[in-house]
């Protein structure tokens, strides 16, 4: 159960979007928001000594605390939720600093604007480094999405084999908002396997979750799994699309991680990633 939602701040219009959408989320779970900024310190031994880049840091750590602050009291009393904040000054990597987010009870939402350069396509985003790094499910916000009445949504299997997830999440999103769900296959050739794969997990799923005329399933192959999941939102005109990610190592990475670095920096609409 969803009762804590950590939301990464750096003050860009992308994550201020993102602390609405958190905030909006957080009043249908009854959960609280954190509101967490992060200033990474790339000289270590400034910080031990005070000087330089260590004190400059400490010094923008209060002005951000304040500003953080502030935010957190707004958004609290706006939209009637309990809201805190905290201020990492740390020598690790943007996303090493989530990695121990519960993934029991906790979700993280980060707004996104995309790919901004070659290198962030090649080595990727902050958005999918934290991917990489959490155990938690990661709602991923672009820029431009605002919150409102899910009105469907669609959760795309594994394209190769059955996938090992859970459903607790996505039922509390039917539960709270009573969306018409697809379950979407996508294998990049028709075959007896992966035929036999989307009947196996749709027998599985309906086992579940009952016959219930909000829950429909559909297979598309393509060559390009990314696209097509792309193409099939924007056709349907859904409100979030939920996909499964597997963190298997780098060659693994290069693959697999591919349909889920895609989807999460260039998607019109939230994309919520689950971790197998």
């Amino acid at each position: 159960m969803i009762n804590k939602i950590i939301c990464p701040v750096d003050f860009s219009s992308a994550s201020i979007n993102a602390v609405e959408y958190a905030a909006r989320l957080a009043q249908v779970f009854e959960a609280q928001v954190i509101l967490v900024n992060v200033q990474r310190i790339i000289m270590p031994e400034a910080v031990s000594m005070g000087e330089g880049i260590g004190a400059e840091a400490r010094k923008n750590s209060l002005i951000v605390s304040k500003k953080l602050k502030d935010m957190a009291a707004e958004t609290s009393l706006t939209f009637n939720i309990s809201t805190t904040y905290e201020v990492e000054i740390t020598v690790k990597a943007f996303e090493k600093n989530f990695s121990d987010a519960d993934g029991n009870n906790a979700m993280i939402v980060m707004g996104t604007n995309g790919i901004d350069d070659v290198d962030q396509y090649l080595f990727g985003t902050n958005t999918y480094n934290v991917i990489k790094k959490t155990n938690c499910p990661v709602l991923v916000v672009p820029e431009n999405a605002t919150f409102g009445r899910m009105k469907k949504i669609v959760f795309a299997w594994d394209y190769s084999r059955r996938s090992n997830f859970s459903f607790s999440l996505l039922s509390q999103f039917m539960k709270a908002f009573n969306p018409q769900f697809v379950f979407l296959h996508v294998s990049k050739y028709p075959s007896e396997i992966s035929i036999d794969v989307f009947r196996a997990l749709r027998s599985e799923i309906i086992d579940v979750l009952g016959n219930d005329s909000n829950v429909e399933f559909e297979q598309v192959f393509s060559d390009d799994i990314p696209e097509s999941i792309n193409g099939y939102m924007m056709k349907k005109k859904a409100d979030m699309l939920s996909i499964t990610f597997y963190n298997r190592g780098f060659i693994s990475d290069l693959f697999h991680g591919t349909v889920t670095k895609d989807l999460s920096a260039t998607a019109k609409y939230p994309v919520l990633v689950l971790h197998a």
